[in-house]
């Protein structure tokens, strides 16, 4: 054998090695590509039978949010008072009364009915200046500020906020008790709760005496309180579990009422109202 003929035999030994090194990578290749497209097809029949599920829970609407009126005010903590300043904490609040609709009528069916009844996920925007919470609200205390209500009780004890859930008593007849998270099984009376934003300025002085001073939304003026600044929103979930344990969820946005742009009123005033209203305004969703 001479030369030539082992060169030639070389490079056809190479070429063999490498057309079979390109057959294995063609093969893993495709092999690739079909998992992805087996993998793509599961996933979008997975989805398509999740979409067809909730389009099947929710062809018909069975609880709804249509109304939510809030009441925003300020108010302050005296920390010293003097014959000639106020030394103060302030504080901005909203109460926040959420209606349910169940769509009963005249007639409480087991898929109607209440069950189960929390909020959570509860969520805030940012702030420049203050602290936000939220609070279970009683009723009868609604347009007072929760921390307005701890300082004239004889307790002084401080209301504590919602830090993860709040669950709510299920009422089916009889009277409910007002100081405590409870709901009738018909939603027959509204969610109460209120947004409070905490130390907005803390030891603040006024002291100009020319003016009274008023615990409301004006002093939030007096002090200089650019209303940008405490602008905010909450948000939460609120869950509903029927008699037939199916489960209910809405996500509710608020962005905290503080002015009116086109009527020019606002909190400066002393207090601000807002009513958001309409059929259906937040929809609850089955998710089981």
């Amino acid at each position: 054998m001479d030369k030539n003929t082992v060169v030639v035999n070389g490079n056809r030994i190479e070429k063999i090695r490498i057309k079979s090194i390109i057959a294995v990578v063609l093969v893993v290749l495709v092999i690739f590509s079909l998992y992805n497209i087996i993998l793509i097809q599961t996933v979008n029949k997975k989805f398509a039978e999740e979409v067809t599920e909730f389009y099947k829970f929710n062809a018909n609407t069975i609880f709804s949010i249509d109304k939510i009126f809030m009441y925003s005010s300020a108010g302050a903590i005296e920390n010293t008072e003097k014959r000639a300043i106020w030394n103060l904490n302030l504080y901005q609040y909203t109460d926040i009364a959420i209606y349910i609709n169940n769509k009963s009528g005249k007639k409480l069916t087991s898929e109607n009915s209440i069950k189960s009844l929390y909020i959570d996920n509860i969520k805030f925007g940012s702030v420049q200046e203050g602290n936000p919470k939220l609070y279970f609200k009683n009723v009868n205390e609604f347009g007072k500020c929760i921390l307005k209500v701890d300082e004239d009780s004889q307790s002084k004890k401080e209301t504590e906020s919602i830090s993860d859930k709040l669950d709510y008593t299920i009422v089916n007849d009889g009277e409910i008790d007002y100081t405590k998270p409870q709901i009738y099984a018909d939603a027959s009376n509204p969610i109460t709760l209120e947004y409070v934003n905490k130390d907005i300025k803390k030891n603040q002085i006024i002291s100009d005496i020319s003016q009274n001073l008023t615990y409301n939304g004006s002093i939030l003026r007096q002090s200089g309180i650019v209303l940008s600044t405490i602008s905010n929103y909450v948000s939460f979930n609120v869950n509903i579990i029927n008699q037939y344990d199916q489960k209910f969820v809405a996500n509710v946005y608020i962005d905290i009422p503080l002015e009116d742009t086109i009527t020019g009123d606002t909190i400066y005033n002393g207090k601000f109202e807002k009513t958001l209203e309409k059929n259906n305004y937040i929809k609850f969703y089955r998710t089981k």
